[in-house]
């Protein structure tokens, strides 16, 4: 119960950790970089807009501008003569729909002259872009004002007619904030222009609805005029940030999910190779204590055995009797070999470890190899090492190891084969390679050859290459068989070094 619910526990966590989680911080980082993107995409727009309208606004009062200064120059021929300068500006304003009215002041500020009636008299010299304009030579331009006369808003235009470098007079013209507007509208297309003064008042608005707070928002300078242009341009998409974040979320979601479904599958495939290990960790426990047990509780009636038969054997010598004898004999001595390895399969018992020289114990059992090679007309060839090859083992043990593997690879080639011992050194370990060229294992033959009791031969015990195994890795060493059908068998032996103070 325990333990299923850790698991349970681990299972959550690793679908948070592997789903959700990177899912949610992705996505919102993408969404990010892509609102990001959108931001500069409007602001961009925005600033276009804002251009655009700017350089049209001061372009339309530069040509404004233009127009009075012509009719200055008109007026500058005889500003005293003011039934002729009052001519000139009726015919202006009747031709220009761009100025509600125009009129002539004397640089004493008084209207003397006006397109529209003047019911008294009008003084403008406390104006500050009057004065400015008398100090300057220049024309100047008013705030914008409610008009008297129209009720729309107005701004004027002060410019100074000039005779012998002297200011004979200051030329008024309303020039009409709706005209402009009218002007702003005709090139407007989604966006909202505004334009204000310097001092902060609403001149023109081309929407009448409030502008929203998600607009994005760009004010220009106008160079002609102390106007400032402001375009707000408002994104078609609404929540574009939660559109965004489910849009990449649910896609994650789904490449997320695929992810933990294939980290599930190496998890659970690592989990049933685990379990299987263990299993067989268990039934290899459970057949070395039964193997060890059998032996000994058969090795105790086979010697009685073996001394009866050697009786026999000497009370009764007729030949035929002498022929079963030898028979018996043979087989209790196989029994015993096969008792032997079942004693080395169980658990192993304390030895003492000495350090001994590969090629010694090699050159020691050589006669023995050598002549069952003979026998069954193989090749044998044995490649020592140049080095001593010190390494901490029981001899006899090595020795049967040696043996086991070359009796396999004698049984594997045919008459005429060849089987090769190499003995090497590599870094630190010891290299002990047999080689033949025999009829070789299948792929699905080496997955078993170490299962104990699996063999391929009609007398085997499937026991040796098991009892092989178990000594290397009780010395720290390896055992690796690379075969192919047809071709030959390679066993490798890697068997670490002794120290040399050992």
């Amino acid at each position: 119960m325990l333990n299923s619910m850790i698991k349970s526990k681990k299972n959550v966590l690793l679908y948070l950790m592997v789903t959700l989680l990177p899912a949610i911080v992705i996505s919102y980082s993408l969404s990010i970089e892509k609102i990001e993107k959108y931001d500069n995409t409007y602001m961009s727009t925005a600033q276009t807009y804002a251009n655009y309208h700017a350089n049209h606004i001061d372009g339309f009062i530069r040509e404004t501008v233009s127009r009075l200064d012509m009719l200055a120059t008109l007026i500058e021929i005889n500003p005293y003569d003011l039934s002729s300068v009052e001519e000139v500006l009726k015919r202006t304003h009747e031709k220009d729909v761009r100025f509600s009215g125009f009129y002539w002041a004397n640089p004493q500020g008084d209207l003397l002259i006006g397109t529209n009636e003047l019911t008294s008299p009008v003084n403008v010299f406390d104006r500050d872009y009057f004065q400015k304009a008398i100090k300057s030579g220049s024309y100047t331009i008013s705030p914008a004002h409610i008009g008297r006369v129209t009720g729309r808003f107005i701004v004027t235009i002060a410019t100074p007619v000039n005779k012998s470098s002297e200011v004979n007079g200051v030329l008024l013209a309303s020039l009409r904030i709706d005209k402009i507007e009218e002007f702003v509208l005709n090139q407007v297309e989604d966006e909202t222009i505004i334009v204000m003064d310097d001092t902060g008042q609403t001149i023109m608005q081309t929407h009448s609805s409030p502008i929203d707070e998600s607009s994005y928002h760009y004010s220009y300078d106008i160079e002609s005029v102390p106007w400032s242009i402001h375009a707000h341009v408002q994104p078609q998409e609404n929540n574009l940030f939660f559109q965004v974040f489910l849009t990449n979320f649910g896609l994650l979601l789904i490449l997320t999910h695929i992810l933990f479904l294939v980290i599930q599958y190496f998890l659970l495939k690592k989990q049933v190779k685990m379990e299987k290990k263990q299993n067989e960790l268990q039934k290899l426990e459970l057949v070395e204590n039964l193997a060890a047990s059998t032996a000994h509780e058969i090795r105790n009636p086979l010697t009685g055995i073996k001394g009866l038969i050697q009786l026999l054997s000497e009370k009764y010598t007729d030949q035929k009797d002498q022929l079963y004898f030898t028979i018996i004999q043979e087989e209790v001595k196989r029994i015993n070999s096969i008792v032997s390895e079942l004693l080395l399969l169980g658990k192993p018992t304390a030895h003492t470890l000495k350090k001994c020289c590969v090629n010694d114990i090699i050159k020691e059992i050589e006669p023995i190899i050598k002549s069952e090679a003979n026998f069954k007309s193989v090749h044998l060839c044995i490649h020592y090492s140049n080095e001593e090859l010190p390494i901490l083992c029981v001899k006899d043990h090595l020795k049967q190891v040696i043996l086991n593997l070359l009796k396999n690879a004698l049984e594997a080639v045919n008459s005429g084969g060849k089987v090769i011992i190499y003995l090497e050194q590599h870094q630190n370990e010891c290299i002990i390679k047999v080689i033949d060229n025999g009829i070789g294992m299948s792929q699905d033959v080496l997955k078993k050859v170490f299962n104990p009791f699996f063999t391929m031969k009609e007398t085997g015990t499937g026991l040796g290459l098991v009892v092989c195994k178990r000594i290397v890795e009780a010395y720290g060493g390896k055992i690796k068989i690379q075969s192919t059908v047809g071709q030959g068998t390679e066993v490798k032996l890697n068997i670490p070094l002794a120290i040399k103070d050992s």
